[in-house]
């Protein structure tokens, strides 16, 4: 992670990382149980499928990338006991969303990994690049010891339209080097090495091409009918072109 998930080849669908404890057949299993009454009633009919091959190939299963709402869902195993998730929404993926809720309907931990390089600058075009940001999210079965939802735990550091942020909330998990939050440069006080070694205790210990490029398969979650409202298409390209 530190070194951006396949030097952000796939960025930004691959800047912001959901996880979950449990089976991705679960996982899908348990989205669709959720989803489907709520885009029946908007027409819309959600189909899934088991999806093999390199983790390039099912990250591209995503494609195009969309904006107003996301219409594709990857539920995708790993060389761990986590489920990685990501989505086709045109500025990354809606972890928060999706896999805080997934761990209460299954019962078990979610987790949002966020590692975005700062690259923000100004050219003669107006600004360019991307807000840097590094966050980790604990989710919770339920919402006991929780001070907002089932958030167990949430820490990171966010350029916050030019201006760094640092905040923390819940339960410090052990992994974490408390004593760093008090550093005087706030971007320093969570790097992406201490993102890192907070996943690692979590047995999630390498986010390279060898934790995606697993035998098994993942799943496809796809919507087919009525589109939102403006919804507009783009190419992983257009999207790179407008933010780097």
């Amino acid at each position: 992670m530190p070194s951006h998930l396949f030097d952000d080849h796939f960025a930004p669908i691959t800047s912001e990382i959901g996880l979950i404890d449990a089976p991705p057949v679960i996982a899908a299993n348990a989205f669709l149980e959720w989803q489907r009454p709520l885009q029946l009633a908007r027409n819309v009919r959600l189909t899934a499928h088991e999806i093999e091959g390199t983790f390039s190939s099912k990250i591209e299963a995503l494609l195009p990338l969309t904006s107003v709402e996301a219409r594709r869902f990857l539920f995708l195993p790993t060389s761990s006991k986590w489920t990685a998730y990501f989505d086709n929404g045109w500025q990354g993926s809606d972890v928060f969303g999706v896999v805080s809720h997934l761990a209460a309907l299954v019962g078990t931990r979610g987790v949002r990994a966020v590692n975005i390089p700062d690259t923000i600058r100004k050219t003669p075009d107006g600004e360019r690049g991307r807000f840097g940001a590094t966050m980790l999210e604990m989710y919770s079965a339920d919402t006991t010891d929780c001070a907002f939802l089932n958030v167990r735990r949430s820490v990171g550091v966010v350029n916050d339209g030019g201006r760094w942020r640092f905040d923390a909330s819940g339960t410090p998990l052990e992994c974490e080097q408390l004593e760093r939050y008090s550093a005087r440069r706030i971007r320093e006080r969570f790097t992406p090495l201490m993102l890192d070694e907070c996943l690692r205790h979590l047995g999630v210990h390498n986010l390279t091409s060898e934790f995606f490029n697993v035998t098994a398969p993942g799943y496809l979650v796809s919507k087919e009918g009525v589109t939102a409202v403006g919804l507009r298409e783009y190419s992983l390209q257009d999207v790179r072109d407008a933010l780097w």
